[in-house]
């Protein structure tokens, strides 16, 4: 059985690798580990990972330890409950808390953006409706 922790770095560490568009094999390369340990690392059956492995991971998707392991304290954007693609384009664009809220909860027949681009296209249509209303 996944361990509840392991499994939710799991889910960050696979969410960031597809929206950066790279292969299981690719990230394990790059990040020095195991393309079966990084298997096992997604599907949240590996104990948990060393420092050093979530370091290296963190480097090679450009995130932050808090956006990995979503520590406590940290703004709206660190949860696991905003897509990483929704991170990455807060982060880009300096995003507020509560627009990354509000698009977190946005879905079309129970699916989400899964690209920067998608999210982007969804809060620059919207943002570009409450320009007109207010005209």
């Amino acid at each position: 059985m996944p361990c509840k922790e392991t499994a939710l770095i799991g889910d960050t560490i696979k969410e960031l690798r597809q929206v950066r568009g790279l292969k299981v094999s690719e990230l394990a390369r790059r990040g020095r580990i195991s393309k079966a340990y990084l298997s096992q690392l997604e599907n949240g059956h590996a104990m948990h990972p060393s420092a050093e492995v979530v370091v290296r991971l963190c480097r090679v998707l450009g995130c932050t330890l808090e956006e990995m392991l979503g520590a406590p304290g940290t703004s709206a954007i660190m949860s696991y409950e905003v897509p990483a693609s929704l991170r990455l384009l807060a982060h880009q664009d300096s995003l507020k808390p509560d627009e990354i809220a509000m698009l977190s909860r946005i879905s079309y027949n129970g699916r989400q953006p899964t690209s920067i681009e998608g999210w982007r296209v969804i809060l620059d249509t919207i943002r570009q409706s409450i320009s007109e209303d207010r005209s």
